[in-house]
């Protein structure tokens, strides 16, 4: 059986609920634990455990409940539909006065078409629930007590180290938020003298501050990357598309009349449009686009931006916007 996540090959061998805890308690006395792999560890653990498709946590963020890590037992970067499905079923589990729920039939009306069987247990900061552990499968599965007991020991110790991980995420949140105050108040040369735009300095600023959020958070990035060759550069259409965007976008004057648009938390298509219609406010220029992989590429973008300019040449010598994606390059 093969991990998505982590790229394990331990074979699907059924694991006893004793050996696993004790596996467990082995990890978390470790020193130089990542709490991000013991939550690879636990939850490929219970995907062997009860051979099932996928193993996910969920966590509340503003009132809605997200995932936040998952494992499955087949290949994939991207995060399966059925994780999706599942959410409102982890919410029925964080609503339970008794914070679990083990369905063996999932009817499609509930979870959809792919999603068949879920078992899901709270996951608890103190006494404030603060998300879910679960497991589904796309077949039937006959779930019992000893199970939910086994996945709420697993939980409380991933409760815990979640907690440590959501501490040290808020601290590093306040430091990057003080340096960036502290790099805008102390240079005044983060934005372009002649558009007003920021510039790339102030790119290595934003991907300081915004890139390890957008990881934890397995955030969908698309970026495109163009060049104005007029020869008047077409500085007030730049602008109008500047005022167009949403206030989580960006968009970066490189140099050399070479701009950059980030786009957080946008999937392909919804990036498609908006490029479709930069493209022809600004002219049509030869346009080079990708998707920046949260457990792939780097946080400096430098692999993301190598695959912009190498859309952007043959969007160069075949014309529009042109996208080239990580799974092109062999990543997979």
């Amino acid at each position: 059986m093969e991990f998505g996540r982590s790229g394990s090959t331990n074979p699907g061998v059924e694991i006893k609920p004793g050996r696993a805890m004790r596996a467990l308690g082995e990890l978390l006395r470790m020193q130089d634990l990542d709490p991000f792999t013991l939550f690879d560890v636990a939850l490929e653990m219970l995907v062997r455990q009860f051979l099932v498709d996928h193993a996910l946590i969920t966590r509340l963020s503003q009132g809605k409940l997200d995932t936040f890590w998952w494992v499955d037992a087949g290949r994939g970067a991207r995060e399966p539909i059925e994780l999706h499905q599942s959410l409102n079923l982890c919410e029925r589990v964080l609503k339970d006065p008794s914070g679990s729920l083990a369905l063996g039939t999932v009817y499609s009306s509930e979870g959809g078409p792919w999603l068949r069987a879920f078992a899901g247990v709270v996951l608890q900061e103190g006494k404030q629930r603060v998300g879910t552990l679960a497991v589904i499968n796309s077949q039937p599965y006959a779930f019992h007590e000893e199970d939910l007991g086994f996945m709420r020991s697993v939980a409380g110790l991933l409760g815990r180290a979640l907690e440590i991980e959501n501490l040290k995420y808020e601290l590093q949140v306040a430091r990057e938020s003080l340096a960036l105050s502290a790099a805008v108040v102390q240079d005044s040369a983060l934005e372009s003298p002649i558009t007003g735009l920021p510039n790339g300095r102030y790119l290595d600023v934003w991907t300081k501050n915004h890139m390890p959020h957008a990881r934890r958070q397995k955030e969908i990035l698309c970026m495109a990357l163009w060049e104005d060759v007029s020869k008047e550069p077409r500085i007030r259409m730049l602008l109008n598309v500047a005022k167009g965007l949403r206030s989580d976008d960006l968009l970066v004057e490189l140099g050399s009349h070479r701009y950059l648009l980030l786009l957080p938390q946008t999937p392909q298509e919804g990036a498609n449009q908006l490029l479709e219609r930069i493209h022809n406010e600004l002219g049509q220029p030869s346009m080079g686009a990708t998707i920046w992989l949260s457990d792939r590429d780097d946080l400096q973008l430098r692999g993301a931006m190598g695959r912009s300019e190498q859309a952007r040449q043959e969007a160069l010598r075949e014309g529009g916007i042109r996208w080239k994606l990580a799974t092109q390059l062999g990543l997979d």
